[in-house]
């Protein structure tokens, strides 16, 4: 199983990166090898959501449950079905001024395949990186 955990200060309100992580449905516009996105089911404190990851010979859906916390800027997400045999990450978002925002992240997933789960982790820092900065990109555009 490979975990990580990565805190960024961030230019941004925490509510605004919070909002901006929890957007879900528009997934495909800005995450890299997100195709698809859909809500199955909304509450106030959860989404069941599906995602397309396709990239190159590798095209799965994933669905999670992703709860949050809009009091306390918590997002805890749940692997529920797909091709891994776990995945749980969870964002924090704290104020540390008016638009500056300490951002942790903690991933923890494993797939079921053997060989899936070797190539994983041997690009893992650069996909783990590629996704953070992708949210970032994503601030940049619509809060700029």
């Amino acid at each position: 199983m490979k975990k990580s955990k990565q805190e960024y200060i961030i230019n941004y309100s925490a509510k605004d990166l919070y909002n901006i992580v929890l957007d879900i449905e528009n997934y495909p516009e800005f995450i890299p090898w997100c195709s698809y996105s859909k809500i199955n089911h909304k509450t106030n404190k959860y989404i069941i959501a599906d995602l397309e990851i396709d990239y190159k010979f590798y095209k799965k859906t994933f669905t999670s449950k992703v709860e949050f916390d809009s009091n306390n800027l918590i997002i805890n997400v749940k692997y529920i079905k797909g091709p891994l045999k776990n995945l749980k990450t969870n964002w924090k978002f704290k104020k540390i001024k008016k638009n500056i925002a300490k951002v942790v992240f903690e991933i923890d997933f494993e797939f079921n395949n053997i060989i899936h789960q070797k190539i994983a982790e041997m690009f893992f820092n650069l996909i783990e990186n590629k996704m953070i900065k992708s949210f970032i990109k994503r601030a940049d555009k619509i809060l700029n």
